[in-house]
């Protein structure tokens, strides 16, 4: 029988395809390529956003390319006959908020869970070596009725919040304001000149929150360079080119 799995990122979809092609079984593969650990996530922000689902079928040990997903994810069109694995990793925002989100519209409907850090120590799927992610297939768990209407529960509440940023404290998910970033990276920025790009690594490197996209943290240097708290030589737009360096008080 073929089974779906729902990576939580398109970096880990990409991973999943290779390590469920070399199991050799036939499966399909939907990725949620929308981070929702940043930006508006209320009913009426996700609707106007565009669809981030893809899928790629595995065919006798081969991935075919990704395709729009155009509602295949959803309970709707997915038979609740077929298993439904979904795979995270504890230590990523961006993982969570998948799963939370997926569980809120798998109410009602089977499907299990494959979480990477419990069986393999991985922080999240996108940075597990797919050879390892092939070796923990078996490992899916099925999530009771109860368990999926709290991780459900906790997807609206975070919606109801509806802050800026999901960030981790620890094991726990929670919101979090605009400026959340913006003393790490205040603190990563030298008093000279210093390529954008290098001071957005030092920062993702230490995050205590855990992994976050380089795109958030670029956004926030943006908005620190237009309050004047930090000075840029070129365009910040294209962090490669763009030295940055504290602004003078």
């Amino acid at each position: 029988m073929t089974t779906n799995h729902i990576a939580p990122s398109f970096t880990a979809g990409t991973a999943l395809q290779k390590a469920l092609a070399a199991t050799g079984d036939d499966c399909t593969i939907m990725t949620n390529a929308d981070d929702l650990s940043w930006g508006p996530i209320d009913a009426q922000s996700l609707r106007r956003r565009a669809s981030g689902w893809w899928f790629s079928d595995v065919i006798a040990g081969r991935h075919h390319p990704w395709m729009p997903a155009f509602g295949r994810w959803d309970r709707r069109f997915i038979d609740a006959s077929t298993p439904t694995v979904f795979w995270f990793g504890r230590r990523s925002a961006e993982e969570l908020c998948s799963l939370l989100c997926f569980a809120s519209t798998a109410e009602g409907r089977p499907w299990s869970l494959i979480d990477v850090t419990e069986n393999s120590g991985s922080g999240s799927v996108s940075a597990t070596a797919p050879s390892d992610l092939s070796r923990l297939v078996d490992t899916a768990r099925p999530v009771d009725t109860s368990k999926s209407a709290e991780l459900a529960e906790r997807w609206r509440t975070l919606q109801h919040e509806n802050a800026p940023f999901r960030v981790l404290t620890g094991s726990t998910l929670r919101s979090a304001p605009e400026d959340h970033f913006d003393e790490l990276l205040l603190q990563r920025t030298p008093m000279l000149p210093t390529p954008m790009s290098r001071v957005i690594a030092e920062a993702m490197g230490t995050n205590p929150s855990g992994p976050v996209a380089d795109y958030v943290l670029r956004g926030r240097l943006i908005a620190l360079i237009s309050e004047g708290k930090i000075a840029a030589e070129g365009n910040p737009s294209t962090m490669e080119s763009c030295l940055i360096y504290r602004a003078s008080l």
